[in-house]
């Protein structure tokens, strides 16, 4: 078993142990804070991908406006996929066509409309699938395929590259800037994400591998995210979620 995890930016310490003497490389961490938590039953399934540049939290060879915007459109991209997954989903078009009289607003909304307006932030309603007013939170199992041989996945590396991902999945705090030149005016209405929070993840697991696709981009990943999601607190839980 390694040591534990250092904190990676705003994302609670995980428990983590690694099969180093297997492969491919698979790493468990656990978030201590929920292990007392009894989730039930998974409420939620399916599956996020991605394929393209995925760049390190830190690297020396990109600045930190270069990063920002990669996360934005690794943001966007998962917007898109989070869109269909409220599209198509039963409970979720629900969730998007009820309407009801909310307080905070002079007409009849949607849920959606109303759970964006009370996730605004940098002049954009968000809509996070994961929140903690629907007393949810999620397990991610991550599989990881990159063009390098396995004398070549280093844990720390993996670990930063994860760090960027979390970031691109959460709504973007003060610590998670946008690009400089981020104007709210251009974004969708409502922007789609998978979490108000990376703290809302109870643990998560990443299988690395050799992505065995000739001639590929050096730096390409391919990742395959299955997302489960769990109700922590039943009494904030929407009856479509319970």
């Amino acid at each position: 078993m390694s040591p534990p995890a250092q904190k990676p930016g705003n994302y609670p310490l995980w428990t983590s142990k690694t099969k180093y003497d297997t492969f491919p490389l698979v790493r468990y961490h656990e978030a201590p804070e929920y292990a007392e938590t009894e989730l039930g039953e998974v409420c939620m399934e399916f599956r996020l991908t991605y394929q393209g540049k995925l760049l390190a939290a830190q690297q020396d060879d990109v600045d930190s406006s270069a990063r920002r915007i990669h996360k934005h459109n690794l943001r966007t991209h998962f917007h898109g996929q989070m869109q269909e997954l409220w599209n198509t989903h039963n409970s979720l078009k629900n969730l998007a066509k009820l309407v009801y009289a909310a307080a905070e607003e002079s007409a009849a909304v949607t849920r959606l409309h109303q759970h964006a307006h009370r996730h605004e932030l940098h002049g954009v309603r968000w809509a996070p699938l994961v929140c903690d007013a629907w007393g949810l939170a999620c397990s991610l199992n991550i599989l990881f395929l990159r063009p390098e041989p396995k004398g070549k996945i280093y844990t720390g590396d993996l670990d930063n590259r994860i760090k960027t991902l979390f970031d691109a999945l959460e709504i973007p705090d003060h610590t998670n800037k946008l690009p400089d030149n981020f104007k709210s005016e251009d974004q969708p209405r409502p922007f789609f994400c998978l979490l108000e929070n990376d703290r809302l993840i109870t643990h998560f697991t990443v299988t690395s591998d050799r992505l065995l696709v000739p001639d590929i981009e050096p730096g390409t990943v391919h990742l395959v995210i299955e997302v489960k999601t769990s109700i922590t607190d039943h009494d904030k839980a929407y009856g479509e979620f319970a």
